[in-house]
């Protein structure tokens, strides 16, 4: 079982959401957000950096807070970023295949982050992007641009 990465919208209701008692998640982007994190250092798509993580009672791993006004400035890119020579370029299949086999000490936190993605061996390019990553990339990509739509802050939990 890997550490998987649950959005929630923030309408006004951070202490709710960081407290537990809302249950509904916006989206569930599974072990996919340790991947996206790492295509993505210059975009926080995945806001698991130091400078959004907020104290929560519900995960041990960590939750992290982008406000409705980060969520607008990442939404805007978001047709650019969807542009599939553009989304081709920040894959790195080999990378993902052999990241076993690196020096742990030569990693920095954000390649360290997609170790937390339970890659096996034998797991073809279709069955990683085609078929996983990319569903749950575009999910994503959807939910950055209906949160800026609704004027909505994200918080990401990994649980």
């Amino acid at each position: 079982m890997g550490i998987t990465g649950v959005y929630y919208m923030e309408n006004n209701n951070l202490e709710e959401i960081l407290a537990g008692r809302v249950q509904e998640a916006a989206l569930d982007i599974d072990k996919t957000w340790s991947l996206i994190a790492g295509m993505f250092p210059d975009v926080p798509l995945v806001p698991a950096q130091e400078q959004y993580k907020v104290d929560s009672a519900v995960t041990e791993y960590g939750s992290f807070y982008l406000p409705a006004e980060k969520v607008a400035q990442i939404a805007v890119q978001i047709p650019g970023l969807r542009q599939p020579e553009r989304l081709e370029g920040r894959i790195d299949f080999e990378k993902w295949t052999n990241m076993h086999n690196t020096d742990l000490d030569t990693l920095d936190e954000q390649a360290l982050i997609m170790l937390a993605f339970p890659m096996r061996d034998d797991e073809t390019y279709e069955e990683l992007v085609d078929e996983y990553l990319l569903p749950h990339l575009h999910s994503l990509f959807d939910l950055f641009e209906e949160a800026a739509r609704q004027h909505y802050g994200l918080l990401l939990n990994i649980v």
